[in-house]
């Protein structure tokens, strides 16, 4: 008897694994990415089924007249006060309507009385005309569309309005990442705190919510909610231990801690120090390192993801780092690409950026990409995921993509207020729209343009040694494990229209200048391989006019 049933409990055991190999294979066939029991990081996509990208939700706030601060004073708080001083939030009423004001059956419609706060939002974006705003529903308010907090997104630096909304829903569809809701919303705007407002609302135009990474978050995209969640504000993953610290530590400061990265979640962080300690110590292999603290396919799918949509702004910021309860692997959950797609924007006024910013050499002043990268088998992946990668995020798709958007968004920027804050002419936003179409294309081909190049390295300060000038920098790497040069190059003016010192030092990464006359002067180093590709340094240089210098630094000689 006990042989007959060890036998049926073994067919039994073999049915039931058979049977949850059939049904993850369903799941995996349904979802971006597979459940969690398969160990694949991801969520199902079916969570952005539930509204349109097209679609417009209609808010109107109303500032309360018993704030202390007005919503004026507030919303130029940067161009009032200190830099450094945070803004106020005011109270607020919001309620959820059409275009002729609150519609009943809609969120908070009928309220009445103060129901959220509302603050200004982002950093650069803090000092643009038109701001963008974070608005906190009270406790007693309830939540919108399973939302407490919602960010108000005005992108004032992006004349096309989409770019974040474009790269989220993109996200949506990427396996190993996670994307957030977003939803275009119409803006109206009571200000009770201004003596002079007629009492009626005031268009403020097109703004994108873009869901907040936190506690609710992970729990509503079936993450787990008590993980570790941090936001990098200025963070190139070196140990900082002066800095993070554990909270038990007297020397704890949140402050100083949230420099580098903003506490979203658990408050114990012994896996974030770990893994810190092991990205830093030289003695241990890279690649054993990533294996302990860091999914390799979202590492890799994260950064092919940025390259391909080409947001350079993301080595040290706009990324959330996310650990579950039970394990010591780190995630990287995207965040904040309003400056992706950038490439073929002609006609708007973008800023100027360092050829090393496209491409993997984006990623070189992070010690942990550093480290990984330089191990040609892990470029070799890299491009691989690229390329997969390339199969979703297509020209064709984008176009599609872009066609959604345009119905909604082209009204909006066709008239006031955000017509005359467009950054280009109104007559041209359709071609500069649609210029977005081919950007993963041209992205894909700058990073392989860019790979053949020495990796950017920086320069180290210049010394003034017993009346001679020795200049000093680190060493470029080259990927292709071509021999790399370097040219000492001396100018009195910051862009090089002519040059008083070159000096060719060989693989020497330093050089001993005997004598210079007194001035001012500019020194860059420019790295050069066997093939003859060339890279500066990531140094930058920035005059009175505020135009930027790529690859130098100043000195002065005495």
């Amino acid at each position: 008897m006990k042989t007959h049933w060890t036998s049926i409990t073994l067919l039994l055991l073999l049915l039931i694994v058979s049977g949850c190999s059939n049904d993850s294979s369903k799941t995996e066939k349904n979802t971006k990415a597979t459940s969690q029991s398969t160990q694949t990081f991801g969520e199902d996509s079916r969570l952005y089924d539930f509204a349109k990208k097209d679609s417009v939700v209609t808010f109107y706030v109303t500032i309360n007249s018993n704030n202390a601060t007005s919503f004026y004073e507030m919303d130029h708080w940067y161009s009032i006060h200190n830099s450094d001083s945070e803004s106020p939030k005011l109270d607020i009423l919001i309620q959820e309507g059409g275009e002729k004001g609150p519609e009943k059956g809609k969120f908070a419609a009928d309220a009445t009385d103060v129901n959220a706060s509302i603050e200004l939002r982002g950093k650069s974006t803090r000092i643009a005309t038109q701001k963008s705003f974070k608005i906190k529903l009270n406790d007693s308010t309830g939540l919108w569309q399973g939302q407490k907090t919602l960010n108000l997104n005005k992108h004032p630096y992006d004349a096309t309005r989409i770019r974040n909304k474009l790269s989220f829903d993109y996200f949506t569809e990427i396996p190993h990442l996670t994307s957030m809701r977003t939803q275009f919303v119409h803006l109206y705007i009571k200000d009770l705190t201004n003596p002079n407002a007629n009492d009626k609302f005031v268009d403020f135009g097109l703004y994108t919510q873009i869901e907040q990474a936190n506690e609710r978050f992970l729990a509503t995209h079936g993450l787990d909610s008590n993980g570790n969640l941090y936001k990098a504000v200025n963070f190139e993953f070196y140990r900082y231990s002066d800095e993070i610290k554990l909270e038990s530590d007297p020397a704890f400061r949140k402050k100083t801690f949230e420099a580098h990265l903003e506490i979203k979640g658990s408050n114990d962080h012994r896996k974030l120090i770990a893994m810190l300690e092991d990205v830093n110590n030289y003695a241990l292999n890279i690649n054993d390192v990533v294996s302990k603290h860091f999914d390799r396919d979202n590492y890799l799918t994260w950064v092919a993801a940025n390259i391909l949509i080409g947001n350079r702004d993301v080595t040290t910021q706009n990324f959330y780092l996310y650990s579950p309860s039970n394990t010591e692997k780190w995630y990287f959950l995207p965040w904040d690409y309003d400056g992706a797609w950038t490439s073929s924007a002609a006609k708007e006024n973008i800023v100027k950026t360092a050829e090393w910013e496209d491409g993997l050499s984006n990623y070189w002043g992070s010690v942990l990409h550093k480290r990984f990268f330089k191990d040609p088998r892990n470029v070799k992946d890299l491009s691989a995921k690229i390329e997969a990668l390339a199969k979703i995020i297509t020209p064709e798709k984008t176009k599609k993509l872009l066609d959604e958007y345009y119905p909604t968004v082209s009204q909006f920027i066709k008239r006031q207020p955000d017509t005359d804050h467009l950054g280009i002419n109104v007559k041209d936003y359709k071609a500069n729209y649609y210029s977005l179409t081919n950007e993963s294309v041209i992205n894909k081909k700058m990073y392989y343009r860019n790979l053949e190049k020495p990796m950017p390295f920086f320069l180290n300060d210049y010394e003034n040694k017993k009346k001679q000038y020795v200049f000093e920098w680190e060493a470029s790497y080259d990927i292709q494990g071509d021999d790399v040069t370097y040219t000492l190059q001396i100018s009195k003016d910051p862009a090089f229209h002519s040059i008083s010192q070159e000096i060719k030092t060989g693989d020497k990464t330093s050089f001993v200048l005997p004598s210079i006359a007194s001035g001012t002067y500019y020194w860059r180093v420019i790295a050069k391989d066997a093939k003859g590709n060339t890279q500066m340094a990531f140094d930058e240089y920035e005059d009175v006019q505020e135009t930027r210098y790529f690859g130098i630094k100043k000195f002065i000689a005495n």
